[in-house]
């Protein structure tokens, strides 16, 4: 049987429009706090405060065990999924500006579908194909120094942390088939959390003590209770209620959120080149994506 088609409701649409505001402005809201909290360690308090705040939601399933043979996948993905891609995002955007961070990460869903096609050894629809292009061109316009504060190496960083996301997708699918979505998503937080420990005690050792500000301290609280807390939990509510097409659609509005809580927040420069390169970025990747279906689901 097909399910039953899902209506349009305000009660979960308003909700999942505030996580896409909340997730846009978190490349903001990282860019200022990552000047007074070094990366690791604004990773590893981030975490820690998103895992217990998950924590009482996750015990619904504390009786949901996690199989031996997916124990070191467990770990990889929290591994990858946290240290890995927030190390990456959080050195990045120390180096370059919350807009470009933004539009950069707005590729992820088109390189995982880039290299699902390869994994599976098979040509890429023209659709892919084309969007890529289209995506790559925006790419092009856009890294790079700006007359701003974005630099080269804060690009790239962000570019190895949209390709850690992709290895986590692939390496999430097999284990999102097998167990609850919030299970998972506490169990990858707190492994994610311990793992980021070594890199926030190293920053302690070879850094100065930083003293960070209220502004600072307020960063880390909505990243860690609003982006990675109450947004999963709000998100995951929507998705039944909305149907994954609608919800994936709603998606294209992160980096938009971003890109303009950069500029008119933080006063960062809005360039011809960033423009065109966003529009291009954007547009590449609903090509690919629209013409697939809706086949990811977003948060």
């Amino acid at each position: 049987m097909q399910p039953p088609p899902t209506r349009f409701s305000w009660r979960h649409f308003l909700p999942a429009l505030f996580v896409v505001c909340v997730w846009g402005m978190s490349f903001a809201v990282t860019r200022v706090t990552v000047q007074e909290i070094p990366p690791f360690t604004l990773a590893f308090l981030r975490f820690a405060l998103a895992s217990l705040l998950i924590w009482p939601l996750a015990r619904r399933h504390r009786h949901t065990r996690i199989d031996r043979e997916d124990r070191g996948a467990l770990f990889l993905l929290g591994f990858i999924g946290v240290t890995v891609y927030f190390g990456f995002e959080n050195f990045g955007l120390k180096y370059t500006t919350a807009t470009h961070g933004a539009l950069i990460v707005a590729t992820i869903p088109l390189t995982t579908e880039a290299v699902n096609a390869i994994r599976h050894r098979r040509r890429p629809r023209m659709a892919v194909i084309a969007g890529l292009l289209v995506a790559l061109a925006g790419v092009g316009l856009l890294v790079g120094p700006d007359k701003g504060e974005a630099t080269l190496l804060g690009d790239l960083l962000m570019f190895a942390a949209v390709t850690s996301w992709v290895g986590y997708t692939f390496l999430a699918d097999r284990l999102t088939a097998r167990y609850p979505n919030l299970l998972l998503t506490f169990r990858i937080t707190t492994v994610g959390t311990l793992t980021l420990l070594p890199g926030a005690l190293l920053e302690a050792w070879l850094l100065p003590l930083p003293h960070p500000s209220l502004t600072a301290w307020g960063g880390v609280f909505f990243l860690g209770a609003f982006c990675s807390a109450l947004a999963y939990h709000l998100w995951n509510q929507a998705i039944p209620a909305l149907g994954v097409g609608l919800t994936n659609h709603l998606l294209y509005g992160i980096p938009l959120v971003g890109a303009l809580t950069g500029v008119l927040a933080l006063g960062e420069p809005l360039t011809s080149n960033i423009l065109i390169g966003g529009t291009l970025i954007v547009g590449g990747v609903f090509m690919a994506i629209k013409k697939g279906g809706d086949q990811e689901q977003g948060g």
